[in-house]
């Protein structure tokens, strides 16, 4: 008998194939639709703007209807309205988030942009969502690449491209206060001012948030987070074909994380630091011709530190981290004539990233990248149109890194499109994984080693293509995107333990120990290699679906298959991406300005990698009612959110963490 998310899938399924099979000759000019009033553009495919059915890759937008309706509080979890986008949490680190497959607790293939600013860290590579210093009552929408787009934004851009839009301070005025409070101490108040005249404009917001999130099954192990938030943004427009822009913001708070009588990550407070400065320049020479130029300086520090006793020492641990990144970029486009259109551009990034426990040495680790990227698209005919990317870089741990893309997209009609690309997109190790000595030491020696990257990984590299369609079906009154992909993943990165002797154990170093290494508290190390070629095969689509007065469905459907290449993998790899993934958030309006949304997300069993485990079959299902004031809820609104109404399930991993059902309720009122 089919299953409730099966029977989900099926009708999806369904929809889509009617879908593509519409008359093409029957889609309506956007000033006419009742869905868009104008043709979605994006700006992350490619870095140009551009519709979503010129794209050469595949785009998702999370609107600001989506993200209100959705519920969710915390960044990431807005992942989960993207098909084939796994979302996870545990109780030592940051959320974590992959598509299809290869996740693990420090999610480093996927780029995460912040308004353009790279904000992956140098060294895990992954994202600290909770501590980004915007809050998602900041942010318009989200743009997110569903796949390898290397040719635009470099390593990194390995699995997909996330660009967090946020809202411009030109279209907001007055001030907003947001409070929210429920169970578990969870409570989070905000504030946004906004002012300004006719060539200056500027927002300031604040917030601050807390929550007992977290708890293991035995209920001994638990995260408590504290944040609190600053941004500032100005608009300035000095002359009509210039524009400014000036972004900063900090946060600052801490974790309440680890578990009772544990020598390696006792219980206690991990303090946060995290600030950023960004200004950007815009000269606009005519209509699709501009020259950007932007700086960014961002910087953070974490600080958590406790004892190991030994004997009658009292061994210091000191868990201490500083990043700092300085990034500038310049990028030109311009439009040659009706069929041609041309973006250049260029990089230069400084990280720095200092840890006594990670590197034991108090000397930063400093690296300098470049790359050089362009995109040309030429459109020969009316129905055809061509595009040719690259980037072309110097990453400080790989070397000389190109990644090309070629796309070709052929219109079935006026918003109905089949798109094709193929193309190679590389990730480039972090400094955990090309540079980490993780020691333990007393008096000059070394009493154990946990990390130790002793050979530098070459960097992964994926070839990809794909098939897409996208458009938007008169009949259904809904915008299909659909596409079937192909990868070939090489030099997949992953960490291996050996021991020095004397050990009992079968796996022993092929490298001989430190001098100064005596082992006194493990003899084992784990250093990073390039393990496994894989193929990973998938197809997926989103429905986004919108009836005036009725209100608006937007389902997504992924089907992944992971595979071993001829070289050997680690099978926990092959079954890394859930077979199945079915998201569906629905929005009801009510008359008298009331609004119910109800989100639904299953996935079935996978596994999470290295610091996770096997999480089995499992379904959420959340459920908001509003009560807006005035004309589209622009006054306020006073609702009722309740996550995972089946209760509690497992997260990240089976034994060891779940996620809590959360009740809160919001007040926002505008003036």
């Amino acid at each position: 008998m089919p299953t409730r998310h099966t029977s989900i899938a099926m009708i999806a399924a369904s929809l889509l194939i009617a879908s593509i099979a519409a008359p093409p000759g029957h889609a309506i000019e956007p000033e006419d639709s009742p869905f868009y009033q104008d043709v979605p553009v994006v700006l992350t495919a490619s870095r140009l703007a551009q519709s979503t059915y010129d794209a050469p890759a595949p785009v998702t937008i999370i609107d600001r209807e989506l993200i209100e309706a959705s519920g969710f509080v915390e960044l990431h979890d807005l992942m989960r309205l993207v098909p084939g986008f796994q979302v996870a949490d545990w109780a030592s680190g940051s959320p974590t988030i992959a598509n299809h497959g290869m996740g693990d607790a420090y999610a480093r293939r996927i780029k995460v942009l912040v308004d353009g600013r790279t904000v992956n860290n140098s060294f895990w590579g992954n994202v600290f969502w909770q501590d980004l210093p915007i809050r998602i009552d900041d942010v318009e929408r989200v743009e997110v690449v569903r796949g390898p787009n290397g040719a635009a934004y470099g390593a990194n851009a390995y699995q997909g491209v996330i660009n967090i839009i946020t809202r411009s301070p030109r279209t907001e005025t007055g001030k907003t206060l947001i409070m929210r409070a429920g169970h578990r101490e969870f409570h989070d108040l905000g504030i946004r001012i906004n002012g300004g005249d006719a060539d200056l404009d500027w927002r300031l917001s604040a917030s601050r948030r807390h929550a007992d999130q977290y708890l293991s099954f035995d209920g001994e192990s638990a995260e408590s987070i504290e944040r609190n938030v600053a941004n500032l943004q100005v608009l300035l427009q000095p002359s009509l074909r210039d524009e400014v822009r000036i972004q900063a913001g900090a946060t600052v708070g801490f974790d309440d994380t680890g578990e009772p009588q544990s020598l390696t990550e006792p219980f206690g407070k991990r303090r946060i630091k995290e600030n950023y400065l960004q200004i950007g320049w815009l000269r606009n020479f005519g209509p699709e011709s501009e020259l950007s130029l932007q700086f960014y300086h961002q910087d953070r520090a974490e600080r958590k530190h406790w004892t190991i006793p030994l004997g009658s020492v009292d061994l210091p641990v000191m868990q201490d981290l500083d990043l700092q990144r300085d990034d500038v970029e310049v990028q030109f486009t311009s439009r040659l004539d009706e069929a041609w259109h041309i973006l250049v551009g260029a990089g230069v990034r400084r990280d720095a990233t200092r840890s006594i426990l990670y590197f034991s040495s108090t000397e930063p680790e400093v690296g300098t990248q470049w790359q050089l990227f362009s995109s040309l698209t030429w459109q020969p005919t009316p129905d055809w149109t061509l595009n040719l990317g690259g980037n072309l870089e110097d990453h400080y741990y790989s070397g000389r890194l190109f990644s090309p893309r070629f796309a070709a997209r052929y219109a079935l009609a006026a918003r109905s499109s089949l798109r094709f690309s193929t193309g190679v997109a590389y990730r480039a190790p972090q400094a955990w994984e090309a540079r980490s000595f993780t020691s333990v030491s007393l008096e000059g020696q070394i009493l154990a080693i946990t990390y130790w990257a002793k050979d530098e990984p070459e960097p992964e590299r994926v070839r990809f293509f794909e098939l897409g369609y996208n458009g938007f079906i008169e009949s259904l009154n809904a915008e299909v995107d659909a596409r079937i992909f192909h990868e070939n993943v090489d030099r997949y990165i992953d960490d291996v333990a050996c021991s020095f002797p004397p050990t009992e154990r079968n796996v022993v170093c092929t490298y001989p120990p430190p001098p100064n290494f005596i082992g006194l508290l493990g003899r084992t190390a784990v250093n990073f290699i390039n393990s496994a070629n894989l193929k990973v095969d998938g197809a997926e689509f989103r429905i986004d679906w919108r009836r005036p007065g009725w209100g608006r469905a937007a389902l997504t459907q992924s089907w992944v298959n992971i595979r071993r290449d001829a070289r050997r993998a680690d099978p926990d790899l092959l079954s890394s991406a859930p077979a199945s993934m079915t998201g569906l958030l629905l929005i009801k309006e009510f008359p008298g300005q009331w609004r119910a949304s109800l989100g639904y997300y299953f996935s079935t069993a996978m596994r999470w990698l290295n610091d996770g485990d096997e999480v089995p079959s499992r379904g959420r299902a959340d459920l908001k009612l509003a009560k807006l004031f005035g004309p589209n809820g622009s006054d306020g609104e006073v609702s009722v959110t309740a996550q995972s109404l089946e209760g509690a399930y497992p997260d990240f991993h089976e034994g060891n963490f779940r996620r809590e059902p959360s009740l809160f309720a919001t007040l926002r009122l505008t003036w």
